[in-house]
């Protein structure tokens, strides 16, 4: 019983440590003659988190909570220069690429961690 106890409590912070690290992954593709095609599966978060760190083939990207855009980065200088921080309240959120041309696809990454 002492053993199981342990393992328990062993494991609880490392569920909550787990718990504070989220990513959310959106693409954007252009079609000739169509509108581009958006894909986010999109994230619901809890408590205050805020951009961590960024990733991906993008020039600039935008965030959309309720349908509607809470915040957008135009370049990627904007981007790497005042995204890191922002804060999302709790919400369900999604995340897309700004596509440069002449490529026809982009990829955006945002790792999110838990305010502090």
């Amino acid at each position: 019983m002492k053993r199981l106890m342990a393992i328990i409590l062993f494991l609880i912070p490392l569920t909550v440590m787990a718990q504070r690290r989220i990513t959310v992954t959106g693409y954007q593709e252009r079609i000739p003659n169509s509108n581009a095609e958006l894909r986010c599966d999109g994230v619901r978060i809890s408590r205050t988190m805020e951009i961590d760190s960024i990733s991906g083939y993008h020039n600039g990207f935008w965030i959309t909570k309720s349908g509607r855009i809470e915040k957008a980065y135009w370049t990627i200088r904007q981007a790497t220069d005042s995204s890191i921080g922002y804060e999302l309240k709790p919400g369900f959120y999604y995340v897309y690429p700004n596509v440069i041309l002449p490529s026809d696809t982009a990829t955006i990454t945002l790792w999110l961690r838990e305010k502090r």
